[in-house]
């Protein structure tokens, strides 16, 4: 069917364009029309009616209040590595905001422990920011930190918690700047604390973007521990890396906990941390004092031997501590643990993946196979009933999964109070512009000669709505919820209108993000 065009389009673009200029400002059916999709499939996302890209909080006021007189929903975008559709324009006389113009950084006091940044920055900013200053910046930013921006992260949350989050500075629907926390307060305001009557700072993380629009963020900052170390663990099944996982929950020096499946222990090395290793395994060869194990395994991947031949389920740590010792003497804690179901890995993966810092290769696979996950998160003491039950779902779909071409893996990572699973789907099908622009050219070249796989990919879609089913029967929470994950439903009947009418207050018109909380403040 034949959308008809907006009959006040060309005042609208005209006024948009006057805020953000000719080079911020792009027709939603031009050559960006790719910036309304995340990695994945979505059959009601629809090019907007056109994009801008502001630079400025002022800019965006006034956006906001030109989408309000022409009564125009607004969508808002940060590095778009999302799953779950938590920012595709729906409508197709929408404005997208391309919120990556925000992107400096405003602030670091390291005395008071803040930085304070545009929301459009990407954490690899921050990160090198706060590094500048011998600091790190107290909240997990993600893998794909060198794209994902600050404010895309904070709409989504991230499994580990946001208690980094000192506070918020947004724009309301009707075009008016707020600040939450200690720098909200009228007399020298400045973001050092989160704690300063009813916590609005958390009333808009995790809220996809539908209660305002973050245009600035405070976090914490902390000392660099001087100490780290590293361990892998080889396990013959899930339950006992689950299993283990549980018994090292306890242990807050552990800082970043991975673990990976048979599929995905044979192909990391080949998919984003292939150089590092390859450095990694270099220095340890030539390394006089490293552990034996670890020279050895180097010495067998640099002649050609895969240093995890033979196994199955992976387990990486790393340790930190305020010392070197420190360090050491908490990783013996943990491989006390870790030996208990398994045997040790020289830790070439984590050192690996702590010289890489950022990188979204991940977003294919290794032959430039399509990948979507879909993670969950279950209390850290139901961490072996959940692997076997998950385990359970993709054996009663195997075969169909083989005869399609359609490949899974789990990635696991748990923290003090969560145990999280998080499925990957690999299959062969078109790839798509967003992945080819964020792509190293030789591999854009060569993947995008891949055909639409309409079959296997219909299957796909099925089966990741049945895995998110699946889970809510197990009483998962999520992160990324965006349209996907069906947050509405899973709610007690006074919190879910308890939403509803936060939403209805913030944003009466329904013009922020409509839909994008699971249908949060629309009709359903």
């Amino acid at each position: 069917m034949r959308i008809e065009p907006h009959p006040d389009s060309q005042s609208f673009f005209d006024a948009v364009e006057g805020i953000v200029g000719k080079d911020g400002f792009h027709l939603g059916s031009d050559a960006h029309a790719w910036m309304a999709h995340d990695v994945f499939f979505w059959d009601n996302v629809t090019p907007p009616a056109c994009i801008a890209r502001p630079n400025t909080v002022g800019q965006i006021t006034e956006l906001l209040k030109v989408a309000a007189r022409f009564e125009r929903p607004v969508f808002s975008r940060g590095g778009g590595m999302s799953y779950s559709n938590a920012y595709g324009p729906t409508r197709p006389d929408s404005l997208l905001l391309d919120l990556r113009g925000l992107n400096r950084i405003r602030e670091i006091d390291p005395v008071s422990r803040f930085v304070v940044v545009d929301s459009g920055c990407t954490w690899k900013q921050v990160v090198d920011a706060a590094a500048a200053h011998d600091m790190a910046v107290d909240f997990p930013a993600p893998l794909s930190g060198s794209h994902s921006t600050v404010g895309g992260a904070l709409s989504q949350n991230v499994p580990g918690g946001m208690h980094g989050v000192l506070g918020l500075e947004v724009v309301m629907a009707d075009g008016r700047v707020v600040r939450t926390g200690s720098w909200s307060i009228a007399a020298n305001p400045q973001p050092f604390c989160r704690d300063y009557g009813p916590d609005l700072t958390g009333l808009f993380l995790g809220d996809s973007g539908i209660f305002a629009v973050k245009t600035g963020v405070a976090l914490h900052l902390k000392r660099k521990l001087a100490g780290a170390a590293y361990g892998s663990f080889a396990y013959e099944t899930y339950e006992d890396m689950a299993a283990t996982m549980i018994d090292l929950a306890p242990f807050d020096f552990i800082t970043r906990r991975t673990g990976f499946d048979p599929y995905e222990t044979r192909n990391i090395a080949k998919v984003g941390l292939g150089d590092a290793i390859k450095t990694v395994l270099q220095v340890a060869a030539d390394e006089p004092n490293a552990m034996t194990g670890f020279k050895e395994a180097a010495k067998m991947a640099i002649q050609g031997r895969n240093f995890l031949e033979g196994v199955k389920w992976s387990f990486h740590i790393k340790v930190e501590g305020v010392s070197e010792q420190a360090a050491l003497d908490g990783l013996h804690i943990a491989r006390e643990v870790c030996l208990q179901r398994g045997r040790e890995l020289p830790p070439i993966l984590p050192r690996a993946r702590e010289a890489v810092g950022f990188a979204i290769r991940k977003f294919l696979g290794k032959d430039g196979e399509r990948w979507v996950t879909t993670s969950a998160l279950w209390p850290i003491g139901r961490a072996v009933e959940i692997a076997t039950a998950v385990q359970g779902f993709f054996a009663e779909r195997q075969a169909e999964m083989d005869r399609l071409g359609i490949a899974h893996s789990y990635i696991t990572n748990f923290g003090q109070r969560y145990f999280l699973c998080e499925p990957c789907f690999y299959w062969r099908d078109e790839i798509s512009q967003l992945h080819l622009r964020n792509l190293a050219p030789d591999e854009a070249a060569r993947f995008a000669k891949f055909e639409a796989n309409p079959e296997t990919r219909a299957a796909v879609i099925r089966i990741r709505h049945e895995l998110r089913d699946f889970y809510r029967e197990l009483g998962s929470i999520h992160v990324q919820i965006g349209e996907f994950f069906r947050f509405r439903d899973s709610l007690l009947p006074e919190t879910r209108e308890l939403l509803e009418h936060l939403k209805s207050t913030l944003d009466p018109e329904m013009r922020l993000n409509p839909g994008k909380l699971d249908g949060i403040g629309t009709r359903k």
